[in-house]
């Protein structure tokens, strides 16, 4: 196991097209991160009502009303343009609010899906390529126990990934401090829940297992990693159409009794997961006044379903490999 363990760490250092998979998601996400904060641009100016009502003056506005009258009438405009800019005040917070330290960690996290398609692009590439290189008969004449190959390369991509998770959080904590150094300010933020945080972590962990167990799965039903992805998008276009059949029944809406069951499919289970755990977590909305969600519950069903649906496809993938006929 030890020499299976170091052939697959030399084969995995070795290959520049895993390093570059590896690589890009911390890269991509710090890009994303930083770009996406000099997006938010200048802060927009605080509302000045003596400003305003001079300048409303200056125009002759309510020209020829009666002094009561007219003074009505000028506090009703000066309260009419404070709204609009006070909106895009506090817009502009929320927007700052997100790229602070602890806000930071839900937003690099938030960027999970980098890490789910880095794992599934490993999946095929290592396995894949076994196939269209006709390496795979010498990696079994080295290691005749399939099942405890394809555990040992599975584990390698699983920690792979787990290594990923932790990059995103890390950049959460750094980039931060990065921006901090060359200036920026940011506004006072609410505590992050620490709970809901948890949950986007596992809930990250559970869907790069997930992805890892079909992208094997596939890559062996198909020998071939080229097409793995071309299985995945035809696995989304059944599972939505799918979706859009049972939202047809009133049972699957919304509030209906069986509107939980369609969280239980693993890409409308993992968008689900993701997105409530990141929101409860930052506690933000996304627009001034939006009500923020702080109920977890939507999340058991797909927590439960994704460890499911993964031991499902690990099931047929270690059938498969340990069945299939080798001819490579």
């Amino acid at each position: 196991m030890t020499g299976l363990l170091r052939a697959d760490w030399l084969r995995f250092r070795k290959r520049r097209s895993i390093q570059v998979i590896v690589l890009a998601v911390p890269l991509l996400a710090a890009f994303l991160f930083l770009t996406g904060y000099g997006s938010v641009g200048e802060a927009p100016p605080t509302f000045d009502p003596v400003a305003v009502r001079a300048e409303l003056i200056a125009q002759n506005y309510g020209l020829g009303l009666p002094p009561d009258e007219l003074e009505q009438a000028l506090d009703d405009a000066v309260e009419a343009q404070r709204f609009p800019i006070d909106q895009a005040l506090e817009q502009y917070r929320l927007r700052l609010s997100s790229f602070a330290f602890p806000q930071s960690m839900v937003t690099l996290l938030g960027n999970g899906t980098f890490v789910l398609f880095a794992v599934l692009l490993l999946v095929a590439t290592t396995l894949g390529d076994e196939f269209s290189w006709g390496t795979i008969r010498t990696t079994l004449l080295a290691s005749s126990h399939r099942g405890r190959l394809m555990l040992l390369r599975l584990g390698v991509v699983t920690v792979i990934g787990v290594c990923l998770i932790v990059a995103l959080a890390a950049l959460g904590l750094v980039l931060p401090l990065v921006l901090s150094a060359i200036g920026a300010q940011f506004p006072a933020t609410p505590a992050v829940n620490v709970g809901a945080l948890g949950v986007l972590v596992l809930g990250t962990l559970e869907a790069s297992l997930l992805i890892i167990a079909f992208g094997a799965m596939a890559t062996l039903l198909v020998r071939s990693g080229s097409l793995t992805l071309v299985v995945l998008l035809v696995y989304v276009a059944i599972e939505a159409a799918i979706l859009t059949v049972l939202l047809r029944f009133e049972s699957f809406q919304d509030r209906g009794g069986l509107e939980w069951v369609l969280d239980a499919f693993p890409v409308r289970g993992i968008s689900r997961l993701l997105d409530t755990a990141a929101r409860v977590a930052s506690g933000l909305p996304q627009f001034p006044g939006q009500p923020v969600p702080t109920d977890l519950g939507v999340t058991v069903v797909p927590l439960v379903a994704l460890l499911l649906w993964a031991a499902v496809f690990l099931a047929v993938a270690f059938r498969r490999f340990t069945r299939m006929d080798i001819v490579e």
